[in-house]
């Protein structure tokens, strides 16, 4: 079979898809570059605890809720799949792919290029309404894409078996079997990267709209749960990615808020975020009048509809 040509729409298709990824690494780069080139301020953030030993207090307690389903729990989860409801298998088959990190990324991920790309034709006003979705999109990507892709290496490394591959493995403790290196999916169980991506996207947007924490939490404890539904997790990867998903989102909050990106500081070290453009200037901004266009008119949705 022959080489496609050099013009070919596939070749096209792959070029174009490789230079997004690179521009979306270069973005996550500069991201993380800038934060550590602009200075802290006074008075620094404080996300609920009253100092470090509480953090390390729940850090323990989080290990020992993990330690404690491995030994207690996770025994009871090889072959629970096949024992269930089909209905309620497939439903979980369906739901569980909202963690995935492509569905969650690659959106962000486009919108940030998008806004990225729109930067140089827009006015003085449009630049700082761009510059400050840059840098919202840009704590979500940076904060979830961090994290997701850190814990996608550290699984793989562990090399837990999943339940169904521990199923089949002698032994009377066959889920705390760990085959280091092994680098294949079976083995690739410890901690949940779905539960990770999920939490950490839903602590990320529960900072950024904190109305919407309840719904967030709630609706990433659904989706991380379809991971032992589906026999593709133990509850203990799960807790883990939770944990760890949340714990890392917070820390990136204190460091773009001790920044005053993002995020402002009260007076009592609170963080909250920080008052954006409205719904009906970003319209302006994302969705430019088409030349020719009737005053209060966009490329997009009426302006009237993007209040």
């Amino acid at each position: 079979m022959s080489a496609p040509a050099p013009g070919h729409p596939a070749l096209r298709g792959l070029r174009a898809a490789g230079d997004g990824f690179v521009r979306l690494l270069a973005a996550l780069l500069g991201t993380l570059a800038y934060l550590k080139a602009r200075p802290k301020r006074r008075p620094a953030p404080r996300l609920g605890f009253a100092g470090a030993w509480e953090g390390v207090a729940l850090a323990l307690l989080a290990i020992g809720l993990v330690a404690s389903a491995m030994v207690l729990v996770d025994p009871l989860i090889p072959g629970l799949r096949p024992r269930l409801n089909r209905e309620f298998v497939a439903f979980a088959d369906r739901l569980t792919d909202l963690g995935l990190g492509t569905v969650i990324l690659w959106p962000i991920g486009l919108a940030l290029l998008y806004v990225l790309a729109l930067q140089p034709r827009l006015d003085a006003m449009g630049r700082r309404v761009a510059a400050s979705l840059v840098a919202r999109l840009g704590f979500l990507f940076a904060s979830i894409a961090t994290i997701g892709l850190s814990v996608a290496i550290v699984k793989h490394l562990l090399g837990r078996a999943r339940p169904q591959a521990a199923f089949f493995l002698p032994g009377p403790n066959a889920q705390l079997t760990f085959d280091w290196l092994v680098w294949k999916s079976s083995f690739a169980s410890f901690p949940s990267g779905h539960a990770t991506t999920v939490f950490a996207t839903a602590v990320a947007f529960a900072a950024l709209y904190p109305r919407a924490r309840g719904w967030l939490l709630a609706l990433a404890v659904v989706v991380a749960s379809t991971r032992v539904v589906l026999g593709s997790h133990y509850p203990s990867d799960v807790i883990a990615g939770a944990a760890i998903g949340a714990a890392f989102v917070l820390g990136m909050v204190k460091v773009f808020a001790a920044r005053r990106v993002v995020f402002a500081v009260g007076a009592d070290g609170r963080v909250r975020p920080m008052a954006g453009p409205s719904a009906r200037r970003l319209g302006q901004v994302l969705f430019p009048k088409a030349p020719g266009a009737p005053d209060g008119a966009s490329g997009g949705a009426p302006l009237e509809e993007a209040r």
